[in-house]
């Protein structure tokens, strides 16, 4: 796979691949316009990290190198600057929460890819405590064990709307993502980037501590969609450290939005089933069933809830 990288990144300069693609549109292979030679960097150092790398993303790289060699100067990418999701009433609340009644009962939303920028995991420790009730409150998040003064990274690209002290959260920087996602970094000891600022994924935004309402060094991580908590569980594999999938289908409740990986298969739950049963019926063990709902310990099951099976 990196001999395959740095063969694109030795193509950059050559006129010879140049031509021989030069047949090659962004439209015909459906692509956005190409980036800069700065986020093609950022790109294939990216795809180094995965894996398995798709073709099409090596496809795609290769196109980009040469529209850089070709026309240099004319290459765009997408402005972070002007994105916005509140307007300055909202701005009074940490998370403004949109209507549920104005969006589809379900649709699929794209997490990475060439355009948006590829997921980096914002620490790799130990999962302390997952997404759902705790201590008869709901934990919005999921919790990541490490030490004081651990770097801590942004998921995904995006702009930083929130880099202050903020009540339970301590020093919380919240990121705005192009699909509409935000991201929440809490509990830092020390923030490192400012309102307004442009960052990409895999760049430091702070360092881990213990500040706010915290019992121990940790980062609290939370995914929201319009104001509205996702299961970072059920959309990030903690412990390969990246996404299940590129994208995720999004369930609107009417209550809330719940979050499953796009290639993901589910069970509507029945009258009187049991997670003991719903794992026994598609082959799996209640503690794999759990860790693909991104639950730590089993709760009251409701008739008509969907839970992912594979």
């Amino acid at each position: 796979m990196r001999y395959l990288l740095f063969i694109v990144v030795w193509l950059i300069g050559s006129p010879m691949f140049a031509a021989s693609i030069s047949s090659s549109t962004p439209d015909s292979l459906g692509l956005r316009p190409p980036v800069t030679k700065s986020r093609l960097t950022h790109l294939i150092d990216s795809i180094l990290e995965l894996d398995h790398v798709n073709p099409k993303d090596i496809e795609l790289l290769n196109y980009y190198a040469a529209a850089l060699q070709n026309n240099p100067k004319k290459t765009v990418e997408f402005d972070l600057n002007d994105l916005s999701f509140y307007s300055a009433s909202d701005e009074k609340f940490l998370f403004p929460l949109a209507k549920l009644d104005s969006l589809p009962g379900c649709f699929s939303l794209e997490l990475e890819n060439s355009y948006l920028g590829y997921y980096a995991s914002p620490c790799k420790g130990v999962i302390t405590s997952n997404f759902g009730w705790r201590d008869n409150r709901m934990h919005k998040g999921i919790d990541i064990d490490l030490n004081r003064g651990d770097r801590v990274v942004a998921a995904f690209d995006g702009k930083v709307r929130v880099a202050k002290r903020q009540g339970g959260f301590g020093n919380v920087v919240i990121l705005m993502h192009p699909n509409g996602l935000e991201t929440v970094y809490a509990h830092l000891s020390k923030i490192k980037v400012k309102k307004g600022d442009i960052i990409l994924s895999g760049q430091p935004l702070g360092l881990g501590g213990n500040t706010g309402h915290s019992s121990g060094s940790h980062l609290h991580f939370e995914v929201h969609y319009l104001g509205y908590a996702l299961n970072p569980g059920t959309i990030i594999s903690f412990s390969a450290h990246k996404l299940y999938h590129h994208s995720i289908t999004i369930k609107n409740s009417k209550r809330n939005l719940i979050a499953f990986p796009g290639n993901s298969s589910l069970h509507k739950v029945n009258k009187g089933e049991s997670w003991y049963m719903i794992a026994t019926r598609y082959g799996l063990s209640l503690k794999e069933l759990m860790a693909l709902n991104g639950v730590g310990k089993r709760y009251y099951l409701k008739e008509g809830q969907q839970l992912r099976i594979n």
